[in-house]
């Protein structure tokens, strides 16, 4: 549900006094770094600031009473499918694991854990890499609901391991809450969108973009080979290539799963896209201003894809399947487990959650699904998903 700002619900007193505290502390970094600090740095704070940021706090995130509402939390079919594809990976490795990426709430590992229980399929290790205390704190108490012999295999990491996984590493709207600068085309100069504090007001103020941004901007004007028009403004993530190098180091060989919301570098970058892709939630709502209650609400942006797969690329890693949630979902037999439900009611209303992650104004074509190999063969005929690498 998308709002204006001024339908937002209104924060109890408690939620106030946090996001002044937030506010306060944010101030005096800005303040510090000569008045001004970019955007990615902006939504680090916010989000992940020890004590301070929305993931380490803690407020409710996830589902109903939430901010928002995932894959996991609207059918467990969804971590069915997933569960599915992995055991084509995992049954060629020794020693099998499993690497997922802020788990959320917890669901996804629990309905992926107990679908290959179910296919006599149990992993060796299932890893939780989980930065907020609050969410990790929910996984434990969701995940101590599993048999034993589950919930032995899950343990929680505080930092990527090294060398370390063979299997599968996972991760569910992860890329999209990564921080991202952001830019602006004006009088046909590059401008880079900053965050000010003036008058005990967050203030975005714009100034001549760095080398970083500049050549990062060029490179893509000349890949699309058309310049940003006037007034253009969209998101960058020059860091991404730091971040997926650790996720490359983690890795000794299998496959990473990204699903997010996203698309391929000249969608992402079109003309009918000019005022971004950035999005905050909160309560479930969806709005355009950043600056709104600091630390009390979510931060995202769409994910290039193209950028996911031209990293995966230098770093050994080989492309092997780009498709749209919906898509992906159908090839991995989502509508014939539905069909598997006995009983009626259930299978009514299981059919009307897989709606939301199917139909394309929905997560049907919103979310992409992609996966890339490290030292790992995998058949042509792992998925029968159209194929949209083309597009990358």
């Amino acid at each position: 549900m998308r709002s204006e700002r001024q339908d937002l619900p209104t924060p109890d007193e408690a939620s106030l006094n946090h996001s002044s505290t937030v506010l306060e502390e944010l101030a005096k970094k800005i303040n510090t770094n000569e008045g001004w600090i970019n955007f990615a740095d902006f939504m680090q704070f916010i989000l992940y600031e020890p004590g301070l940021g929305y993931y380490s706090s803690g407020t409710r995130k996830l589902g109903t009473g939430g901010d928002f509402t995932t894959a996991p939390e609207i059918s467990n079919l969804f971590g069915v499918c997933l569960a599915d594809q992995m055991i084509k990976i995992l049954h060629s490795y020794p020693k099998q694991m499993i690497l997922e990426i802020g788990a959320g709430s917890g669901q996804l590992a629990f309905d992926i854990l107990t679908r290959l229980d179910n296919q006599g399929f149990v992993p060796d290790q299932y890893y939780i890499l989980e930065l907020s205390a609050d969410l990790k704190d929910r996984q434990q108490r969701l995940l101590a609901k599993l048999p034993d012999n589950l919930l032995e295999k899950v343990t929680w990491l505080d930092s990527l391991p090294e060398n370390l996984i063979t299997g599968v590493i996972l991760g569910n709207e992860v890329l999209d809450a990564m921080p991202c600068r952001r830019f602006r085309i004006q009088d046909e100069d590059i401008y880079e969108i900053g965050v000010t504090y003036t008058n005990q007001r967050l203030i975005e103020q714009d100034k001549l973009a760095d080398e970083v941004i500049k050549d990062a901007i060029q490179s893509i004007e000349k890949e699309l080979k058309r310049k940003f028009e006037n007034g253009f403004v969209s998101e960058i993530r020059p860091n991404y290539k730091n971040w997926f190098s650790a996720i490359s180091a983690s890795l000794v060989s299998g496959a990473i799963m990204f699903i997010d919301y996203g698309c391929s570098r000249g969608e992402y970058y079109s003309t009918d896209r000019s005022t971004g892709t950035l999005v905050c939630h909160y309560q479930n709502m969806a709005h355009y201003d950043p600056l709104f209650l600091p630390g009390l609400q979510d931060l995202s942006a769409w994910v290039d894809f193209s950028l996911v797969a031209d990293v995966g690329l230098e770093h050994g890693f080989k492309v092997e399947t780009y498709t749209s949630h919906r898509d992906f979902l159908l090839s991995a037999g989502i509508l014939e487990l539905v069909d598997q439900i006995s009983d009626q009611n259930k299978r009514f209303k299981t059919n009307q959650a897989v709606k939301q992650l199917l139909l394309p104004d929905q997560m049907g074509d919103t979310f992409k699904f992609m996966l890339l190999s490290k030292d790992c063969m995998i058949k042509e005929s792992f998925t029968e998903a159209r194929d949209f690498r083309y597009l990358l």
